[in-house]
């Protein structure tokens, strides 16, 4: 029930989003599975409780509104779909950096390595949080930087990024992600 009810769904959704009906359908069908066996296993173990038909009641209504309210997208079903965007966003990105080869057009190239390992590095301190005093995070992988943490600081645009992320793209591009400025 649960699956069939998920891809109608999603395929409404995916119909009046980019994702397609054919994916929409695909990605409901599933979210609607993984939602039944939660379900269904929170009932069996309510079922084999020694617990009040009240109590057994809250409980349930406690594990659908924690599913409803993204517990299982979070859990479950977030991990294997931003696996599968990332996937097809790499899959893209090689697509176009060919297209662009082709043509031996693109502007910069990437950096070498030692290029990159000499862009200045940065300890994160209270200093570094905005006007405002909130953190300031990295633009590629949008985490927060914490305290005491090692970031680099590109030369003209002096944005900040986590030595992983800007390193990477570096290596590949020779510009800022955040504002295409050349290095």
């Amino acid at each position: 029930v649960g699956t069939l009810l998920g891809a109608m769904t999603g395929a409404l959704i995916g119909q009046e989003t980019e994702s397609g009906f054919i994916r929409g359908a695909a990605v409901g069908a599933i979210s609607g599975a993984v939602f039944s066996i939660e379900v269904f296993e929170s009932s069996l173990v309510l079922w084999h409780s020694d617990e009040s038909g009240i109590g057994c009641l809250l409980y349930l209504i406690d594990v659908i509104a924690s599913l409803l309210s993204g517990r299982l997208v979070r859990e479950r079903i977030g991990p294997a779909m931003l696996s599968a965007v990332q996937s097809q966003m790499g899959a893209v990105e090689t697509s176009f950096d060919e297209v662009q080869n082709i043509f031996d057009i693109g502007g910069s190239k990437g950096l070498s390595v030692d290029s990159v390992a000499k862009i200045p590095k940065i300890k994160i301190t209270t200093d570094n949080m905005d006007a405002s005093g909130e953190k300031v995070s990295c633009s590629v992988c949008l985490q927060d930087f914490q305290l005491g943490e090692t970031v680099r600081s590109l030369p003209h645009c002096h944005h900040m990024f986590h030595l992983p992320c800007i390193d990477m793209w570096l290596l590949r591009h020779g510009s800022c992600p955040l504002c295409r400025r050349d290095l």
